[in-house]
């Protein structure tokens, strides 16, 4: 999902106070999505339960509906950035970010609250880890994209397949693999900024379109932090009674 492609190999750690500032406004736009989100998921899950099991479980319909709404959404929040309209990428990454929240009011219905705190800190300690090497490292890591996306459709099909195998054992293999290339989409998309913001400011680049690149780059992350959570949830998670 990176379509901004612009990853020239240059020697930056990512320093300088402007870049500092770019990155801040990145991961707070991340963060008021990711709040969203769980305000969002506790209000489904406390008040709308049985509502949200019907929409989700009851048939295919509406999984299938929710992931069509924020397919559309991704695509007009890059449109929204790319057009130079920060103020509309961003409602429509709020508007993402209300969708999510219903299935994770789902999620925390069915794990333990003790198993989403200890995904949640995993999740924090390995996206940073993850997000740490992709800004300092002095490497270009755009060589990764072609390859982090032919195994994200794989794991795209595999899910799939399961659909209709409905095999315990091959949704663990699948959460796994998530796991694994969302780790590594977390620092190839964090060094897919900092070439971005270096093109950037080389092109003499204005304030409204450092904010879209920033608001696309918090969606990627935010869609990095959240795939990790669910694997490491439904790898370890203990559901309820």
């Amino acid at each position: 999902m990176n379509n901004f492609d612009m990853n020239e190999r240059r020697d930056v750690t990512g320093a300088d106070s402007g870049m500092k500032q770019f990155f801040q406004k990145v991961y707070s736009y991340m963060a008021i999505a990711m709040a969203v989100t769980a305000v969002t998921g506790f209000i489904a899950q406390s008040f709308f339960l049985p509502q949200l099991v019907t929409f989700f479980a009851g048939s295919w319909i509406g999984t299938i509906a929710i992931f069509a709404v924020e397919l559309i959404l991704v695509y007009m929040i890059r449109n929204a950035a790319v057009n130079l309209n920060p103020a509309k990428a961003f409602g429509l990454l709020m508007t993402f970010a209300v969708a999510q929240g219903l299935f994770l009011g789902l999620l925390l219905a069915v794990y333990t609250g003790a198993s989403v705190l200890a995904a949640f800190g995993s999740t924090v300690g390995l996206f940073g880890g993850m997000a740490l090497y992709g800004v300092f490292t002095k490497k270009s890591l755009a060589g990764m994209g072609p390859i982090l996306n032919g195994l994200l459709i794989g794991v795209i099909i595999a899910m799939v397949i399961n659909i209709f195998m409905g095999s315990s054992a091959f949704q663990t293999l699948i959460s796994i693999a998530v796991l694994i290339v969302f780790a590594l989409f977390t620092a190839y998309d964090n060094n897919n900024l900092k070439a971005s913001y270096n093109q950037m400011m080389a092109q003499g680049a204005n304030e409204a379109q450092t904010s879209g690149i920033a608001v696309w780059g918090a969606l990627n992350l935010y869609l990095d932090f959240l795939n990790i959570f669910y694997s490491l949830l439904q790898i370890f998670g203990d559901q309820r009674d």
